[in-house]
């Protein structure tokens, strides 16, 4: 479900009205009414989901009786007890459904239903701050010049908001500290191709911050595509780092300087990841884990490992393999 203080809904929609919007059939329940969207694996009852490519978990209780947009050709790989919508480019016509029935709620247009903000007393806040409506600061809470709390976000007690900060779309706990330009629950990057080139997935997650978290300067962290972009507490995340969406950051983690983080990726606890750190999408990281700096991650971590290189791999073996490129080098100069 998402999150009313974030989005809003335009219109009702039914599953036969997706289907003439999109110019796909639609097989089962056309009178089903959609509230919201998620992936197939969730979409129960109300939800509209949609399918490309891969596999669906369907769960061992299974309540998926919401609606999907897919082709005829991966029907069969979808549990028989959703209505589907057939199209040709899934990407293509969900975005079409969603565009017009969800709406993110910005500075410039809020919509309705959310109210005045709620400031502590005690609330520091720059005269040229802006906070929207709807938005909660906590006690104690500090927000520099210039930044920008958008609809419907929470800020807990004692934080501290650097200048030019951008907070969207994100739920944040007490005691964090965020530093100057830096950019929370903007949209994801994620991509498809159409007849008009590449266009955007529309983004309807938020960001959640746990207490005590530190972040530093020019950091950009995505709001998540369905679910939550997560950073657990007490973790720090230092100057330069983006985080993409839906990515799960564990407990006492930390991540240098100029590291990246791909779209759904799972970090563990008291991981540590050196500076130029680089994470492919969808790979887990152990809890305990190092990841030596200049690392390109392209596959899981084990908990308690340490892997370094290019691509990255356990410690002992890169150190093994610069000893014999470097054993080799020096034969070859003496050859030369």
């Amino acid at each position: 479900m998402h999150d009313l203080r974030f989005y809003h809904t335009l219109r009702e929609l039914t599953v036969a009205d997706v289907a003439a919007l999109t110019g796909g059939d639609f097989r089962g329940d056309g009178d089903q009414e959609l509230i919201t969207i998620a992936p197939a694996d969730k979409a129960t009852a109300g939800v509209l989901s949609f399918f490309a490519s891969g596999k669906v978990e369907v769960p061992e209780q299974n309540d998926l009786y919401g609606a999907c947009v897919t082709t005829e050709q991966l029907a069969s790989a979808l549990p028989s007890t959703l209505t589907l919508i057939l199209v040709k480019n899934p990407h293509k016509a969900f975005v079409q459904a969603v565009n017009a029935f969800l709406r993110q709620r910005t500075i410039m247009d809020a919509g309705t239903g959310l109210g005045a903000p709620s400031i502590a007393d005690d609330a520091r806040l720059h005269p040229t701050a802006i906070v929207s409506d709807g938005a909660e600061i906590g006690e104690g809470t500090e927000i520099g010049p210039h930044s920008v709390v958008g609809p419907g976000v929470r800020i807990g007690r004692n934080c501290s908001i650097g200048a030019n900060v951008v907070i969207e779309a994100a739920l944040i706990g007490n005691d964090v500290t965020i530093k100057s330009n830096t950019v929370l629950g903007g949209s994801g990057f994620g991509l498809f191709p159409d007849d008009q080139g590449l266009s955007a997935i529309p983004h309807f997650g938020r960001v959640v911050i746990q207490d005590r978290v530190g972040i530093g300067s020019n950091v950009c962290i995505d709001r998540g595509a369905f679910d939550d972009t997560v950073v657990g507490e007490n973790s720090k995340l230092d100057n330069l780092v983006h985080i993409g969406h839906n990515v799960h950051m564990g407990r006492n983690s930390l991540m240098a300087a100029f590291g990246g983080v791909s779209g759904s990726v799972k970090i563990g606890d008291w991981v540590q990841m050196g500076g130029r750190v680089g994470l492919s999408d969808h790979v887990t990281i152990g809890d305990g884990a190092k990841l030596a700096a200049n690392s390109a991650v392209l596959k899981s971590v084990p908990a308690g490992e340490t892997w370094g290189g290019a691509p990255a791999q356990p410690i002992k073996q890169f150190w093994r393999e610069v000893a014999w490129l470097s054993l080799n080098a020096k034969k070859k100069n003496k050859k030369d």
